[in-house]
């Protein structure tokens, strides 16, 4: 992701949870041209234009049947906005968890029901 991203507010990162998560990468490189990289964990598929990293491609979350795109908001302080969160009416999906740079994400629920992705990060743009 380039250096739009990294503001509280930005939409960051991009995540689509599917089936078949191999299949469904390739068929998205053959589309737009973005290159598969090496994955950062198991089950997990980073997809990059250069050196720039846009997203990932993984497994359907738990008790999901239909593949998902999931954006990832950037916050200044995950657990202020967490707090903010749930004097909104939103929930925690998932908790705060580690990124590989040190930051942390968590998956919300705002009260019509929608989910969306909170990242925290640690450091600036990310390269491959």
């Amino acid at each position: 992701m380039g250096q739009h991203g990294y503001n509280h507010g930005d939409i960051g990162w991009t995540q689509l949870n599917t089936m078949e998560p191999e299949k469904t990468i390739d068929f998205y490189a053959a589309l737009f041209g973005w290159e598969k990289k090496p994955a950062p964990m198991p089950d997990y598929h980073v997809f990059a234009r250069g050196s720039e990293m846009l997203g990932g491609v993984t497994s359907l979350l738990e008790g999901s049947t239909s593949s998902q795109w999931i954006p990832y908001v950037t916050v200044k302080d995950m657990d202020e906005t967490l707090a903010k969160l749930e004097a909104l009416g939103g929930s925690v999906v998932a908790p705060p968890a580690p990124l590989p740079d040190g930051g942390r994400m968590a998956l919300i629920r705002d009260p019509q029901g929608g989910v969306t992705g909170l990242a925290q990060y640690a450091q600036g743009p990310s390269k491959c």
